[in-house]
């Protein structure tokens, strides 16, 4: 009878028990780790940072490279597929950390740290000052040493309106903004580009290079033209580029401009 009695007055104990589990089940299902994320940012960029002030840059080897990566991703990682309540920040999350996983990766076989090194690790840094600036904007980042996370956000600001500006630059220079005509010659016809181009940037562009690649029925380069270096393109003003294609019925089959990260400045 005791044993029965005890049975019985067990199950609304077991049954409180389940439901207890069933509701932890579900609230952790529900739950979202955006405060998470970026105080382990925080730590992880704070951890990274102790580690950077050991070496000067040109002490600094392949495996101090990794090791400053890793400091963050031991710390970020675990957020790739966690739930967040801001879909902005997750998404800003998940290309922080693929960032960060990619650049891991394309170091990983690399021996020395000389100029393709570098240059392709500031491409990498970049990317990264621009998304920390992004997520800043969000929520504010924790970090130990607001200074050096000023100096970063700063550099965010400078590479996104470099981006916004050769975005610009990209555009107003598409092919299908320059005006064709056809003028038929002695040596066959000749096509003749004209662009007039307006400076929307915002910016004085204080000097740029544009190329033209000239491209055959097999889609090769078989010839090109480089406009004259232009300096100091006020905003709001006009300037005019204009080149021929000679025999353009013989060879010619389309024209790319060439226009690089690196082939323009502005202030």
């Amino acid at each position: 009878m005791l044993k029965k009695l005890l049975r019985v007055s067990l199950i609304p104990l077991l049954l409180i028990l389940l439901l207890i589990s069933i509701f932890k089940s579900i609230d952790n299902r529900n739950k979202t780790y955006d405060r998470e994320f970026i105080t382990s940012l925080a730590t992880g960029l704070d951890e990274r940072w102790k580690v950077t002030d050991l070496k000067n840059y040109d002490e600094r080897e392949i495996e101090d490279y990794k090791s400053y990566i890793d400091y963050e991703l031991i710390e970020i990682e675990q957020y790739k597929n966690r739930k967040f309540k801001n879909p902005k920040l997750k998404r800003l999350a998940n290309k922080y950390i693929n960032v960060q996983k990619n650049e891991r990766k394309s170091i990983e076989n690399q021996n020395f740290v000389d100029s393709t090194f570098v240059s392709e690790w500031n491409q990498y840094q970049n990317k990264r000052f621009e998304l920390l600036l992004d997520i800043n904007s969000i929520v504010e980042i924790p970090v130990q040493d607001k200074n050096i996370l000023d100096t970063i956000l700063k550099s965010g600001k400078a590479v996104k309106e470099f981006n916004r500006v050769y975005g610009i630059l990209v555009d107003t220079f598409d092919p299908k903004n320059f005006v064709v005509e056809e003028v038929t010659g002695v040596s066959g016809k000749e096509k003749r580009y004209i662009g007039d181009f307006e400076n929307t940037t915002g910016h004085e562009i204080t000097y740029i290079d544009v190329a033209i690649n000239f491209y055959d029925e097999n889609d090769k380069v078989y010839s090109g033209f480089r406009f004259n270096t232009r300096y100091g393109w006020e905003n709001g003003t006009k300037e005019s580029f204009e080149f021929s294609i000679p025999d353009s019925d013989t060879r010619f089959k389309y024209f790319k401009v060439k226009l690089g990260e690196k082939s323009f400045s502005f202030e």
